[in-house]
């Protein structure tokens, strides 16, 4: 099945009307690792983009474009992707891909490896498919090597006992984002070294959505999902760490709305 792209802030978002089709068009997909893909699904909101455009976050972001899935989780990039003319048909976030997806995943009894954030994820969800095999790294710190490459190292061994199809990672931005690319990059010279450019999990980063599916996390209700909200609703959960998140950093998203409009323009 065809899934139309959309390009705007650099990234190639999926552009479908239900999330079904995209999960079935995931669950398809014959991973591939080149230079230019990755067997990676990402579903960027708008403190991702934010994120993105830093400095800081440079070596993580230039990978991004080259994901072989980008959702639009956050109802703002649709909004802003209409007012650049380059429309969006819908949201597709995380947390409506993934009940959709685990529960197809299963039903085909796809090898699944879940780097989880907590034991009160991965048990509930091994609970409702036995088959599944996890892993819960320790806390780390990003700028950690030292402990960052041991965690690394027991994730591939756990994919070298699971040779899974889908690697299910949660444990937030930008600790998810530099583990799925080291595993990538591993998984990528291993099959160089093999002769072989297609062996490879797919690797799906989606945030809180399996702590929404255990129960662990509440959602926003469907209205506030729908007028563009949920993020309030996640700052009244959570107000001390998001105050700066929500109230000072994201609101750089708004001059990057006016560049791409203006950029659009130029271009057409």
């Amino acid at each position: 099945m065809l899934i139309d792209k959309v390009s705007v802030f650099g990234l190639d978002f999926i552009s479908a009307k239900s999330i079904a089709d995209v999960a079935d068009t995931i669950l398809a997909y014959q991973p591939v690792i080149t230079d230019t893909h990755l067997p990676l699904v990402i579903t960027p909101n708008v403190d991702d983009v934010v994120q993105f455009s830093k400095r800081k976050n440079a070596a993580i972001a230039r990978h991004m474009p080259h994901a072989a899935f980008i959702l639009p989780d956050g109802q703002f990039i649709v909004w802003a992707s209409r007012l650049i003319g380059k429309p969006i048909k819908n949201r597709l976030p995380g947390s409506d891909l993934f009940p959709v997806l685990w529960k197809k995943a299963i039903a085909q009894h796809k090898r699944i490896l879940l780097i989880a954030p907590s034991l009160q994820v991965a048990q509930p969800l091994q609970k409702e498919y036995p088959d599944l095999q996890y892993y819960v790294p320790p806390f780390f710190e990003v700028d950690n090597h030292i402990q960052f490459q041991e965690i690394l190292e027991a994730a591939m061994r756990q994919v070298a006992l699971v040779q899974p199809e889908l690697v299910l990672i949660g444990i937030r931005f930008p600790k998810q984002h530099m583990l799925a690319l080291e595993m990538i990059n591993r998984c990528h010279t291993t099959n160089k070294t093999k002769g072989d450019q297609t062996t490879s999990p797919l690797f799906l980063l989606l945030g809180a959505s399996y702590e929404f599916y255990v129960g662990i996390k509440k959602r926003a209700p469907v209205l506030m999902q729908k007028t563009g909200t949920e993020w309030f609703h996640r700052f009244i959960q959570e107000p001390r760490r998001l105050f700066k998140r929500f109230f000072i950093e994201d609101l750089a998203f708004f001059p990057m709305v006016v560049r791409e409009y203006f950029r659009s323009r130029i271009h057409t």
